[in-house]
């Protein structure tokens, strides 16, 4: 049996998180495309979690790249390669966690992620080609935490 992932559109960093960026507006899907196709930026930068994000050149990268940022947005995605970092942004755009406040990064991981299992299934939807979500061993309290780590790397 496949995963539902791997039936996902992929796309590349950049346009994965000029995605989420967007989708953090809070705003639906077909309202966000319009925007995005009549370049009608300010809708989006005034409820957007990076309004610094230069949209436009977003746009560029993901038409030179060929990646099919419409489909993404309308039927989700998963990356073709994601690093610790854009990991970090994707539950910043996505859920609001930071690190520090919400989970600690050692290494290529991050702990102690309470997260709810509809959470869990988006973001392994995203990244799971390259990384796991597994329940985290370091908890002290009763409730349970996750971690966020590579794939095939010894913790």
């Amino acid at each position: 049996m496949t995963e539902p992932f791997l039936e996902k559109v992929k796309l590349s960093l950049p346009v994965g998180l000029w995605i989420e960026n967007c989708m953090s507006s809070g705003l639906d899907p077909a309202t966000i495309i319009a925007y995005i196709h009549n370049k009608d930026w300010t809708p989006l930068l005034s409820n957007v979690a990076d309004p610094q994000m230069d949209m436009l050149d977003r746009l560029q990268i993901a038409t030179d790249m060929n990646d099919p940022w419409e489909q993404a947005i309308l039927e989700g995605y998963r990356f073709k390669f994601i690093h610790i970092g854009g990991v970090k942004r994707l539950l910043y755009f996505r859920y609001q966690l930071q690190e520090h406040r919400d989970y600690q990064q050692n290494g290529n991981q991050l702990s102690g992620l309470l997260l709810h299992s509809d959470m869990i299934s988006n973001i392994n939807e995203k990244i799971g080609i390259q990384w796991e979500i597994v329940t985290d061993t370091q908890t002290l309290s009763n409730t349970q935490t996750m971690q966020i780590r590579l794939k095939n790397e010894s913790c």
